[in-house]
C-alpha cells in the first residue's frame, strides 16, 4: 500500500466557512505573475481518469464554495479575461475564479485559482493572518 498524502482542508478567511479540501499544500503552488495579474495561486484541479501523467494529488471543491451565475470580464492589456468568480457560500466574499474554457487548449485541465490570503488552512485558523489581502484594499 502505499504512503498517502495528507489531506489539508481550507477555510474562507474572513468567517472561517470550510471550502475546499487538497492534498497540495498551498505555499508551494505557483502564482500567477507578470503585469496586471493578480498572483492568484494556481491550483491544478486533477482529472486523473484522462490524464496521461498520473497524480497521487487531488482537490475536492465543496459545496460551499458558490460560483456567480454569469462570467466577469476583466480588461487587461493583452486582452480581456473572462472569470466565473467563486465565493464563499457564507458571507459571500470572492475566493477565487475559474478562467472561461476558451482561455485553454484542454478545457479539461483547467485549474482554481486562489486569490492570495482569501483562505486558510484548518491547522493555522485564529492565528496572525499574513495579510495579503490587504493590499486589495484601498484607502481613501
Amino acid at each position: 500500500m502505499a504512503d498517502r498524502l495528507p489531506i489539508r482542508t481550507q477555510h474562507c478567511q474572513f468567517c472561517n466557512h470550510l471550502l475546499l479540501a487538497t492534498t497540495r499544500t498551498l505555499s508551494t503552488l505557483p502564482r500567477r505573475g507578470g503585469e496586471g495579474k493578480d498572483k492568484a495561486l494556481i491550483l491544478p484541479l486533477e482529472n486523473n481518469e484522462d490524464s496521461e501523467v498520473p497524480t497521487q494529488h487531488t482537490t475536492l471543491l465543496l459545496s460551499t464554495l458558490l460560483p456567480d451565475r454569469r462570467p466577469t470580464l476583466i480588461r487587461r492589456e493583452d486582452g480581456i479575461e473572462k472569470r466565473l468568480l467563486l465565493r464563499c457560500g457564507r458571507c459571500r466574499v470572492v475566493v477565487g475564479y475559474h478562467l472561461d474554457a476558451v482561455h485553454y487548449e484542454d478545457p479539461k485541465q483547467k485549474p482554481l485559482y486562489l486569490l492570495p490570503g482569501s483562505v486558510v488552512e484548518t491547522e493555522k485558523m485564529g492565528q496572525e493572518e499574513d495579510g495579503q489581502w490587504r493590499e486589495w484594499i484601498v484607502d481613501n
